[in-house]
């Protein structure tokens, strides 16, 4: 019954202009906001399936869904106690993936456990569903989202060759956008 309500509230036209005209500003001003900002954008304009947030404290995953994306938000976390308290956030997918079954240490493992999870909740079907990726190196540091990448729903070895990612640093007041190979 809730499904099907939901269901047609979200396919009503005036629901899309409603959520923009409510969708609060947050700009505080951090690195890992203006990531999430530009995450929301980049899956809107690239029709992503959903944003996948890497999160240990799950503070990512929880301003992705206060900017109220149109996508779903996949937050992936190695702390089960994150991934209960991000299960009552608006349009998040909490997954608890304890450390050991990803490499922290490098982002293209991660990249690999992010499609994994992604098609495994049902969030990615097809091999060409894309997925924004979002994270913070070094992982495990709270506030420190520095890192985007849209990547398909299956990912193929020569995907995962070097290729730009944007990072994001603050310096002082300003914030510098790199292109890494």
């Amino acid at each position: 019954m809730q499904q099907r309500i939901i269901n047609r509230v979200e396919g009503d036209p005036h629901y899309s202009a409603y959520l923009q005209s409510t969708r609060p500003k947050i700009t505080d001003g951090t690195s890992t906001s203006a990531i999430i900002l530009a995450a929301r954008q980049i899956a809107k304009n690239v029709s992503a399936k959903c944003i996948a947030s890497f999160t240990v404290g799950g503070n990512t995953a929880r301003m992705a869904s206060m900017k109220r994306p149109e996508q779903p938000i996949l937050a992936i976390s190695p702390l089960k106690a994150t991934c209960r308290h991000l299960a009552m956030s608006w349009g998040v997918y909490p997954e608890h993936c304890p450390e050991d079954q990803m490499n922290t240490d490098n982002f293209r493992d991660m990249l690999w456990v992010a499609c994994d999870i992604g098609k495994k909740k049902g969030l990615v079907t097809e091999d060409t569903d894309l997925l924004v990726v979002t994270a913070g190196f070094p992982f495990g540091t709270p506030g420190a989202a520095n890192i985007i990448r849209v990547i398909p729903g299956k990912l193929q070895k020569e995907l995962l060759k070097p290729s730009f990612i944007a990072l994001i640093t603050q310096i002082n007041t300003h914030f510098y956008l790199f292109l890494l190979s």
